[in-house]
């Protein structure tokens, strides 16, 4: 027969040669298409940020020219004649003023003349004189009339700073809104010259933002131009929005560019988003209230594949279709080889792999009102079905045998597991009452009888989270109990030695044997609700049973005697647990019980026999022995003394714990006992009356065994 795990047939091979070989091919083509691409992208970018800061920079020499002309022509125009002239005619400048006569007709011509300088670009020129008023005022090539003529100009921004100046010095105001036109508007204003050095008057014109503002645009064909103020960060022109009359300057809810002005370095580049950016900050001139910086920004996205060839493109995608193709086919061939490796390669069903698996995943999901039941079967009669009908039949058994465990499982909702050899497993959600019909079907299941054979199984179950909450431990526990019922049809070396033991008590004294058998099943239940494992609980049962068997060596005139006993008597009745390990240990398979034999006279404050052991140092089964004992002398009848009701024995011990005997065995004992009919009339009563006291021990410390 195939074996599973090799069914990867030579198709399958050709396959994976294939995926390779895609993958090789993928792995080639993909540096190529990337590698070029990224070149590309890398020069597209390197050019596009040369020729942002060549914009920049362009921009930047247009705006600084402009300043640096502005001021020439300012003081060019403050040195004609004209101006003068107007203070050394005779008359009050009111009256010369109302004249309009040729003197301000030259200086007139000499302010309209700056129109022809900055074309489409003057808002407007004024002469004004130091007190405030206007003396001659043109408005794009429209000369004011002299009641036109504004009667105090001293409010105005440029006003003070020009007349704080010296000769031959220009001040550049920040921009305004020009009172005559509305339109933002930058000033340039300088000192009339005086041959005595006074400061009689002031040469002024304004020159409008949306005229910077155009020139931007025409430069910027490929790029969005930007001026921002660097103290602000405003934005005071946007070469995509024309400066409106009436509108706010540049674009007030424009703060992108603030890094840019806080950086405070001269020029630079950055990016806006995916857009990237070129600055350049403005020389400072003297006098000039701007202080700006001219940012460049690209208007399309700058992405990845910017500057990309389709090539390139087509050749990267490409080379990741085919890593899709092999990433799939790879996926598809590992899924085969999980799948095979979660199958047990003789029966086809899930394998302990897959148990391990699921079984992690279902205790996270388990609860007590919906647990797990976890089974452990192991086939019966099945080497002998070996020896007699050959390997292959034997083979073919389990074949049949895990078909139909697997189709009884399916009817209910479980899942069925070969561990190896003739293991199997079963595993389902169910209700913690009702486990006994899928107990049934899988024992049924797992059975097959014939001519010469039978085969059966037994099996260990445990319900989980209730019993336990790790997998390792979960697969130790169900296992223990399966090779318990299966061993239970036969006595073991343990069970003979310690029946013939407990023969001899029975026949020595029926009633000490009567209630060594209560104290056992006591124990018992108290060692399951302190927490001892399964295997120290069958230990403490055996050693329970057997705890006074060293008596046997005590004559009986001795054990009986009415009165006292001396000295000597005492310190030979006080032999009897050492001669009882001795007779216990004499099996190999009772030593841990003999060891427990040895220290149930021991006292919780040190001052019992043989060692006088004291505390943790006793151990835990001696302690409970001890208690339970003590409880079972009081309580059943006696002759040395009055028999005891429940409540005055559990006084008792309550008295003496911490002395004579460990307090949270006391402890145990009581919670055990309390409901309880004591002292049973028989044994078989106290058996029954224990494991009603045992199941409420189980339920609530959670640990129901189906």
């Amino acid at each position: 027969m195939e074996h599973p795990l090799s069914l990867v047939s030579r198709q399958d091979q050709r396959m994976r040669r294939f995926s390779f070989t895609v993958l090789l091919v993928a792995i080639c083509l993909l540096p190529v298409g990337i590698g070029s691409g990224t070149s590309a992208h890398s020069h597209a970018a390197a050019a596009l940020d040369g020729a942002l800061a060549n914009t920049a920079s362009a921009q930047g020499q247009v705006l600084e020219d402009y300043f640096s002309r502005a001021r020439s022509i300012d003081l060019l125009t403050a040195n004609n004649p004209a101006f003068q002239d107007f203070y050394q005619q005779p008359g009050s400048r009111a009256a010369k003023i109302r004249a309009n006569g040729p003197v301000l007709d030259k200086a007139n011509q000499a302010l309209g003349y700056l129109e022809e300088l900055f074309p489409d670009s003057i808002g407007e020129a004024c002469f004004i004189d130091r007190a405030g008023p206007e003396i001659a005022r043109m408005v794009r090539g429209i000369r004011a009339t002299p009641k036109d003529l504004s009667p105090d100009e001293s409010g105005a921004p440029f006003f003070a700073p020009t007349f704080a100046l010296a000769h031959k010095q220009v001040y550049q105001a920040r921009p305004y809104v020009s009172p005559d036109t509305k339109e933002w508007v930058i000033s340039n204003s300088t000192l009339m010259p005086t041959t005595d050095g006074s400061k009689q008057a002031i040469v002024h014109f304004e020159v409008t933002i949306e005229s910077f503002r155009k020139v931007a645009a025409s430069l910027g064909s490929r790029f969005d131009i930007t001026v921002v103020d660097a103290g602000t960060g405003q934005v005071v022109l946007d070469s995509r929005h024309p400066q409106q009359i009436g509108a706010p300057l540049g674009s007030p809810d424009d703060h992108r560019f603030r890094p840019v002005t806080q950086a405070g370095t001269p020029r630079g580049s950055s990016s806006v988003g995916d857009r990237p950016l070129a600055y350049q900050r403005l020389e400072r001139q003297p006098h000039n209230a701007n202080n700006w910086y001219v940012v460049v920004v690209a208007r399309a996205p700058v992405g990845p594949l910017y500057g990309v060839s389709g090539w390139s493109i087509a050749l990267v995608v490409v080379a990741l279709a085919l890593l899709v193709f092999a990433a799939i086919s790879f996926l598809a061939q590992h899924r085969l080889l999980v799948a095979t490796s979660m199958t047990d390669a003789l029966t086809g069903i899930p394998n302990r792999r897959q148990l391990k698996a699921d079984l992690d995943q279902g205790l996270k999901q388990a609860s007590r009102d919906q647990p797990l039941l976890l089974m452990l079967f192991d086939l019966n009669g099945f080497k002998g079905y070996n020896d007699s009908f050959g390997h292959p039949a034997g083979d073919a058994l389990l074949i049949r045998l895990a078909k139909a465990l697997e189709q009884a499982m399916r009817e209910h909702g479980g899942c069925a597991y070969r561990l190896g050899g003739d293991e199997f497993c079963v595993l389902a959600s169910v209700d913690p009452d009702a486990t006994t019909p899928i107990v049934a079907a899988a024992s049924q299941a797992l059975s097959e009888h014939g001519g010469g054979f039978s085969i059966t199984a037994s099996y260990g179950a445990i319900l989980l989270p209730q019993e336990s909450q790790d997998v390792t431990e979960a697969m130790r526990l169900v296992d223990q109990r399966m090779y318990a019922q299966k061993t239970s049809a036969r006595r073991s070396p343990d069970r003979q030695s310690r029946d013939v033991l407990l023969r001899v008590l029975q026949e020595r004294n029926p009633e000490l044997a009567e209630r060594h058998a209560a104290v056992a099943r006591l124990a018992e239940a108290v060692g399951e609700r302190m927490g001892l494992a399964h295997e120290d609980q069958a230990q403490l049962r055996r050693a329970a049973e057997l705890h006074d068997v060293g008596k046997l060596a005590i004559p009986e005139e001795l054990l009986h005697k009415p009165g006292p006993l001396d000295p000597e008597e005492w310190t030979f009745v006080r032999r009897h647990p050492l001669i009882g390990e001795r007779i216990i240990g004499a099996a190999p398979a009772l030593a841990p019980a003999a060891r427990l034999v040895h220290s149930t006279h021991e006292r919780f404050d040190g001052s019992g026999y043989p060692d006088g052991l004291a505390g943790g140092q006793i151990p835990l089964g001696a302690r409970i022995i001890a208690v339970c004992d003590a409880f079972t002398a009081m309580t059943f009848p006696r002759a040395y003394a009055a028999q005891l009701p429940v409540s005055q024995a559990i006084a008792e011990l309550r008295n003496c714990a911490g002395s004579q005997f460990d307090p949270a065995v006391v402890d145990a004992l009581t919670n055990l006992v309390i409901g309880l009919v004591w002292p049973p009339e028989r044994s078989t009563a106290s058996d029954s009356h224990l494991d009603r006291a045992t199941d409420r021990t189980r339920a609530e410390a959670g640990s129901t065994q189906p």
